[in-house]
Parts: structure tokens; sequence; C-alpha cells
């Protein structure tokens, strides 16, 4: 994997927003990242991504992500004069799965990555998730 940097994604909202993800390191070929700006630990926005191989001209190479999207509780007032402990009130996630053949060439892979992130941004996968309206 190449050198691990922080990234960075504006979200949806009407002005949007910048969230930086830093690099949090690699551990047995998983990567981490981590959006730290909101400072409480069970609530930080996190993306993985792994890859692996097998050797061979009949191998294939693996790309795994995943974006876990922890969604906190809203706190009402204090609790004997303190702040309550924020909670998790439930988690969104998204992921993904690149497979290429060892023998595929660079174009290909690209040509697979394109269409996977268009097919993300259209409409008819954002009325599907967005709207809860299953495609027919």
């Amino acid at each position: 994997m190449s050198l691990q940097t922080n990234v960075s994604f504006t979200d949806s909202k009407p002005t949007p927003e910048t969230h930086i993800f830093s690099a949090r390191g690699t551990n047995n070929g998983l990567a981490t990242w981590m959006d730290v700006s909101d400072g409480v630990n069970i609530g930080m926005p996190t993306i993985t991504l792994s890859h692996k191989s097998s050797d061979g001209s009949n191998g294939a190479y693996r790309v795994e992500g995943r974006i876990t999207w922890p969604v906190l509780e809203v706190a009402v007032g204090t609790v004997g004069g303190y702040e309550p402990i924020p909670k998790v009130a439930y988690k969104m996630f998204a992921k993904f799965e690149l497979v290429a053949p060892n023998r595929s060439s660079l174009q290909e892979r690209k040509d697979l990555r394109k269409i996977l992130g268009d097919l993300v941004f259209t409409g008819v996968t954002a009325e599907t998730f967005e709207d809860f309206n299953p495609a027919n």
C-alpha cells in the first residue's frame, strides 16, 4: 500500500463541511483513518482499507474498504450538574470490494473503479439509499 496520508471529504449539508480523516496507521494490512475533529472517541467516523493478493497468473488482487459513521445521541440538559457521557445512537456504514485478476491491465482496473464511483453517485442509487425508495 502507498504511504498513508490524511484525506478529506465534504459532506452534503446545505453548507458543506470538510471532514479531515487523519491517518491512524496500518496493522496487518488494514489501514485506518479517523475524523477526530469532534474529540468524542466513540463518535469518530472511520475509514478502513485493506488489500490482499494471491500469486500466479490465476491469482487476484483484492481491495476492501469500509466507512463507519457513528451518530451520537443528542444530550438534553445535565445530570447532577454534569454533561451526560456521549452514547452512540446508531452507526451507518458503507463497504466496497474491488477484485481484479493479476493478469488484468491498469486501464481495466481504472475502468472498474470509475464505473463503481459513477454508480454510487447516480440518481437511482441516491433515491434507493437516501429516500429508502427501492429501484424497480
